[in-house]
């Protein structure tokens, strides 16, 4: 019962995740004159992907969790100030965006940082407002500093740059020129119930308020941080687990997903045969994990070492530590090695 209420978590986030990236293709009209760089264009001939999310205004995006839970992760997770640089397609449905960050409201984003951008339709509905619309065009110009409200993407398994983000509710704030920032392809005035970005505000006040909104933000406790070595001994040292595990029946194969662009992976059901590492005190019955590989590297009665980090505290689907968490039956006795020097 655990297993399958961890499974719907899991769904409802993703559901929640892919409908809060990327822009759709309508945006205020700009001057002739202004240097803005268009999205590409979806790719001809691909396959249709559809997101649904709930309505959300302006200040309910900046101020809200995933869930109604109280320990819920925030909607958002960083918010900064940056500046364009440029775009390239990635993947078949997806853009990703550069930007300079210059100042962070929320968050400790880099330098450089690389927003990414879907091409999917999505249905948006709730508090009397509704549209429907194909997401895959926002413009920016090189010369304007934008205010980005941003969801953070961590994952050993990624296709994207370190620092990667997604764009949420399709929100731009254009600071230079307030009354040009979009939520859901309109302008972002149409979705602010608390401040009027077609006044004549001022760059110190729009940060001012949306730096009080998201004062209470702060990154989720459990989100871990994969491990960027590629060195064994560091793996086994910073992973809080290390198992030994038998490859049951798959969940879920690569060649399933609706969506590749940011990862390919296979999900295993696992025995675990051994605890090499960490606090995991399982009776003989309740063995069976589930474990996330990357596509196509393990098959069914095979058995692997793998280092490891539950998604969330007391779940029973396990992630990578790291690209490289995953170590061949030969190797048992050099890790057995490292175990034993810590």
């Amino acid at each position: 019962m655990r297993m399958k209420r961890t499974v719907l978590l899991l769904a409802v986030l993703l559901v929640l995740l892919l409908a809060a990236c990327g822009v759709p293709s309508a945006s205020p009209e700009r001057s002739e004159e202004d240097d803005y760089a268009p999205a590409p264009s979806p790719p001809a001939g691909g396959s249709v992907i559809e997101a649904s999310s709930v309505y959300l205004t302006f200040e309910e995006t900046l101020s809200s969790t995933l869930t109604d839970d109280e320990t819920s992760p925030p909607f958002i997770t960083d918010m900064v100030i940056a500046q364009y640089v440029g775009h390239r397609p990635f993947g078949d449905h997806t853009t990703e965006f550069e930007f300079l960050v210059l100042d962070r409201v929320v968050g400790n984003a880099a330098d450089r940082i690389f927003v990414y951008m879907d091409h999917m339709f999505a249905d948006i509905r709730g508090g009397g407002w509704g549209a429907a619309y194909r997401r895959g065009a926002l413009t920016f110009s090189p010369e304007t500093e934008y205010l980005l409200p941003l969801i953070r993407f961590r994952s050993p398994y990624a296709k994207t740059q370190d620092e990667a983000f997604f764009f949420i509710n399709n929100l731009v704030v254009d600071l230079h020129e307030p009354a040009n920032s979009v939520m859901y392809g309109e302008p972002l005035s149409l979705h602010s119930t608390g401040f009027d970005f077609n006044a004549p505000v001022s760059r110190y006040e729009i940060i001012s308020y949306v730096s009080e909104l998201t004062r209470d933000i702060s990154p989720p406790a459990w989100e871990p941080e994969p491990i960027r070595s590629t060195a064994m001994e560091e793996i086994i040292h910073e992973s809080p687990y290390v198992l030994l595990v038998e490859v049951n029946e798959p969940l879920r194969l690569s060649s399933e997903q609706a969506f590749t662009d940011f990862m390919l992976t296979d999900l295993y059901l696992v025995t675990i045969l051994r605890v090499l590492k960490g606090d995991l005190n399982v009776a003989d019955s309740e063995r069976e994990f589930m474990v996330i590989f990357f596509a196509d590297t393990v098959l069914p009665g095979e058995q692997h070492i793998v280092a490891v980090v539950p998604i969330e505290p007391g779940s029973p689907w396990f992630e990578f530590t790291s690209r490289d968490s995953l170590f061949r039956m030969d190797q048992l006795d050099e890790i057995m090695t490292i175990l034993g020097h810590q």
